[in-house]
């Protein structure tokens, strides 16, 4: 399409040529096409300036042309327009000398010569648009799109009012009916199709396209059908409730309306297959009824209404034959193309014949690198595309932030001083003038919350506040939203927004120039895959590095690499107690800046001195001379301390580590939502003691201000994997010496306290000093996979043996080996099309290849929800109650006996309950099977996550389409064997036969 201003000349010249423009654009159309209005193929599209109208007329025969108008009036312009695009008709021929017509079949021979083909002449061309269509297009004519075109739905057109009849003429659109970008690049064309149910009746306007039926009709069909059919709606949702049992059909029967003047309503019917219905009306009720009653009237044709227009019965509904008949709804339409069109598509073929080397894998694979071959870049801090600061935009914003920044004063950093305050001009120099710095800062010293602080000060005060953009990682979801509001409100109001935070399932991004964005570790992983050099950030902290969680272990070989190809990016690792030196080798022997930390006393008691104070002399579990190997949890003795504590122990709240979940108070737990998990934090009311039950997520990075009192465990549950049976498990270990003093220092932040030690002293003596890295006892082979994304050239022992610390080359040799059993690897270590579209699912890479094998058969959601649950447990299960559950599961398999069967219909059934909105009801279902709320609302979250993870692998139109039971991608997902054989041959081999 193209615009043809240069063609138009003066106005008064064009207008003494053709008086009337208009019925002769009219006159010339219709005798071509044997038309009696042009209507369909001249669109006025009107925008109002501040002294003039402007009218840019859209022709659409014999191509595709644009043409612009200017007047003081509306119809002037329309007439200037139209002039000009008389004069463009007749440059082409269309036109004699004194502006005569010609017969029709000239004209099909000019239209011919201007690329117009006879053979669509007759049917409505494909044409592209950047306004929407007229209510011509709407009510009379839908078109037959080429089939390489995207059908779009109706709902992303909107509709502007119908002109009035009486007022234009004939092609003319009344002004304000269309705007921009109002209209999808595509249109949706439907061709007339023959009634199944009666050969002999002509139907109106349909199309048929992956199941997808779409009807409109003219208003007279409309009010006939409204006439037969009184009350229409009614009618629909009875027979809707009885063919599928449902209390509600919202979910098969869905009413959008849209217009001003006159309203243009469509429905939406999902049974007994999709089937769309428009209608329009004066108010917002009648086209609403008009549509129903046209679905009343299609419904009775195809035998679902009884003679008197009343609901089957459910049994009938149900039929065989009807089931056939919805299946027969979703078949290809057959057209027969004519013989001459046949022997020009056959001489095509043969002067440009098929190139066989194109397969469809390597289609594929050209998919999935589409975003690296297009080289757009994600903006590390906003997430949005990445394009570099203009220099003006950088000098302002850099010195708002300086006016900002001296408005706040600095009265908040003397009502506040910390430690790390004092080490200021250190920690800045240091980081300076080295591309990477360790910051070993004991617990307490403020070092999570104020070293970002102090970086953007520097900066800002300098005035390249705009360059300072800072990504900022913590090991878990609640240390990094918790650090991340706790930084906003000592920023105060005003910077506020300059602070960021995202997380799995949440994300509240900063605005970019001098930005904090605090996130987990994982996130920052996925970030580097859209910005491997993170252009556009300044500085990565890496917070709580002395955990050496396997992501961060990951993070720091990729970010060795990254710095070389980024060498104005600032590196910072901060730890409490970790090896900093060994850190400081890795990168180089770059310099450790140590800050102390602050503490208020903290008396400390063994397992001794605790038995003493209970009145108890031994215990069974705890007995000094225990084995290294026995690691046993009591909760008799955790209870009885507690109790003894709050007997007589000083005021303020306990904290408790324990290796898992194993009662239920305040909980602080990684299973937790971040909702529940941000309820640890407020103080309680007068006389009321708060307990706060943990495991190690409490740790670190967070600070709970009332914590007095805090009992240790002295255990955690650590992933461990046997490379021999090849199976990894959660075991219940020892912790080490350095996780004993983080423990021990969350009961002195905010004043003295306690800490009480269930171990023996000589037990702290046999502690390791460091706990083990995660890497050298977990599975790899999502790490693998993660590397072959990252650095694809490299094998994967070439990878992992830059890591801190290197796994065995057997275990990773083993992780290769199974990813290539399973297809995700070729022999060259390379990722299969398989592993290109796996790759994409944040999951295990056997999970994420049974919701690829669902995408394929058609079985997404329910696999998506297996898949959640696995990750997020939706039973409120505990040591006490576990018999419990396996009934409620037992009764949710039903026949099945599958528990990951049960997971589906535990999740339909809260869903189900959650569309009631009876608050009752939904309790009385989570009690009735033991279901935790927020972990459901946690699943929910994922599957919309796996949803957009599959959009991004290219697997499914849209991520809304694995929700949607209608959809083709959901075909079959009520079959479930179907659904169980798909998620075997995803956990394959991992199998017990």
């Amino acid at each position: 399409m193209f615009s043809l201003n240069s063609c138009r000349r003066d106005s008064r010249d064009l207008l003494k040529e053709f008086p009337q423009p208009k019925n002769l654009l009219n006159s010339v159309i219709g005798r071509a096409l044997g038309i009696s209005h042009a209507r369909d193929k001249l669109v006025y599209i009107h925008t109002n300036g501040p002294r003039k109208k402007k009218v840019t007329l859209l022709i659409k025969w014999p191509k595709t042309v644009e043409v612009e108008g200017y007047g003081t009036k509306k119809i002037d312009a329309e007439r200037q327009a139209a002039a000009a695009a008389c004069q463009l008709f007749k440059g082409w021929g269309l036109l004699g000398p004194r502006n005569e017509l010609f017969d029709a079949a000239k004209y099909r021979i000019l239209a011919e010569q201007l690329g117009c083909p006879d053979e669509r002449w007759y049917s409505e061309g494909r044409w592209r648009s950047k306004s929407g269509p007229s209510l011509a297009d709407i009510s009379t004519c839908w078109r037959r799109v080429e089939p390489d075109e995207p059908i779009q739905p109706l709902e992303h057109s909107r509709f502007m009012k119908p002109a009035r009849k009486e007022e234009l003429e004939e092609g003319e659109l009344e002004e304000g009916e269309l705007e921009e970008g109002e209209l999808e690049d595509d249109a949706i064309d439907v061709s007339n199709y023959l009634s199944m149910t009666h050969p002999e009746a002509r139907t109106p306007s349909r199309d048929i396209r992956d199941g997808f039926s779409l009807e409109m009709t003219d208003d007279s069909t409309a009010m006939r059908a409204l006439t037969q059919f009184p009350l229409p709606k009614n009618l629909l949702a009875q027979v809707i409730q009885i063919a599928t049992s449902s209390s509600t059909v919202k979910e098969y029967m869905q009413f959008r309306t849209v217009g001003t003047k006159t309203k243009i309503c469509k429905l939406t019917l999902r049974w007994p297959c999709p089937l769309t219905f428009a209608a329009k009306g004066r108010r917002k009720v009648e086209a609403e009824n008009k549509a129903a009653a046209l679905a009343c009237q299609k419904l009775k044709s195809l035998g679902l209404v009884d003679k008197n227009n009343n609901p089957l019965s459910h049994a009938m509904y149900n039929m065989t034959s009807l089931r056939e008949l919805g299946e027969n709804q979703r078949k290809p339409c057959h057209i027969k193309v004519p013989e001459a069109t046949l022997h020009k598509i056959e001489n095509y073929l043969n002067h440009y014949p098929v190139d066989s080397r194109d397969s469809r894998p390597r289609l594929a694979d050209d998919m999935m690198n589409l975003s690296k071959e297009t080289g757009s870049l994600s903006d590390a801090i906003t997430g949005k595309s990445y394009t570099p600061m203009l220099e003006s935009e950088e000098v302002r914003l850099s010195q708002n932030l300086l006016s900002l920044w001296k408005r706040r004063g600095s009265g908040w950093q003397e009502s506040h001083s910390l430690p790390v305050d004092s080490h200021r001009e250190t920690i800045l120099s240091a980081v300076e003038q080295n591309p990477v710095v360790v910051i070993a800062g004991d617990t307490g010293c403020g070092k999570t919350t104020r070293i970002p602080q102090l970086i953007l000060e520097h900066a800002v005060l300098e005035g390249r506040g705009a360059q300072c953009n800072m990504v900022i990682t913590q090991p878990r979801r609640i240390s990094a939203i918790s650090v991340a509001q706790r930084v906003a409100q000592e920023l105060g109001p005003n910077l506020r927004k300059n602070v960021g935070y995202q997380v799995r399932l949440e994300s509240k991004p900063p605005v970019r120039g001098g930005a904090l964005l605090f996130c987990t570790v994982g996130i920052l992983l996925r970030k580097l895959q859209g910005n491997p050099r993170l252009e556009g950030v300044s500085h990565v902290i890496v917070d709580e590095v002395h955990e050496r969680d396997v992501n961060t272990d990951f993070l720091l070989i990729l970010l060795k690499g990254v710095q070389k190809q980024n060498p104005g990016l600032r590196l910072v690792l901060m730890s409490a107690t970790g090896d900093n030196q060994r850190f400081s080798q890795y990168f180089g022997d770059c310099p450790v800046v140590k800050v102390p930390g602050f503490m208020y006393p903290v008396k400390e008691y063994y397992l001794e001195e605790i038995l003493a104070m209970l009145g108890r002399h031994r215990h069974r579990h705890y007995d000094i001379k225990q084995s290294d190997e026995e690691c046993v949890l009591d909760l008799e003795l955790i209870t009885d301390l507690v109790i003894q504590i709050d007997a007589h122990g000083d005021p303020g709240g306990i904290l408790c580590f324990l290796p898992g979940w194993q009662i239920s108070l305040l909980l602080i737990h990684s299973n937790i939502p971040m909702m529940d998990q941000q309820s640890i934090f407020p103080r309680p009311p007068p006389g009321v003691r708060k307990i706060v039950l943990a495991t190690n997520i409490a740790e670190t990075s967070i600070t709970i201000n009332d914590i007095v009192h805090v009992v240790d465990s002295g255990t955690h549950k650590e992933e461990r994997y046997d490379l021999k049976t090849k199976v990894s498990c959660l075991e219940t270990v020892w912790v080490s010496k350095s996780n004993v003093i983080q423990r021990r220092g969350r009961a002195g932040r905010c004043q003295s306290g306690f800490a009480y030690h269930l171990f023996p002293r000589s037990r702290l003596d046999r502690m390791p000093t460091f706990q083990v890295p995660e890497i050298l006892r977990t599975p790899l082979e999502n790490l693998v996979v993660q590397a072959k994304l990252h650095l694809p050239e490299k094998t994967a022992v070439e990878f992992l043996s830059k890591a801190l610390d290197s796994p065995d080359i057997k275990a990773v040799d083993e992780a290769v080996i199974l990813l290539q059993e399973i297809g995700v690897l070729d022999h060259r270590e390379g990722l299969t099309t398989l592993g290109k579209r796996l790759a994409q699912i944040s999951t295990d890479p056997r999970l994420a290849k049974a919701i690829v094998l669902a995408s394929i058969y058609r079985c997404i959601h329910p696999l998506l929800v297996i898949v959640s649950c696995l990750t997020r447990d939706p039973f409120s299960s505990s040591m006490q109650n576990r018999t419990e559950v396996d009934k409620a599961k037992a009764v949710l398999s039903q026949e099945s006996g599958s528990d990951h069967l049960a997971f589906v219909r535990a999740v339909a059934g809260w869903e189900e309950v959650l569309r009631r909105r009876d608050s009752r009801a939904r309790d009385n279902y989570l009690q009735d099977y033991l279901l935790y709320a927020p972990s459901l609302r946690f699943i929910n979250g994922l599957v919309k996550q796996f949803s957009e993870n599959l959009y991004e692998a290219y697997l499914v139109p849209t991520p809304s389409d694995c929700l949607l039971p209608s959809s083709a991608c959901n075909q079959y997902s009520e079959e479930e064997e179907l659904v169980k054989g798909v998620l075997m041959a995803g956990l394959y081999p991992n199998l017990i036969q």
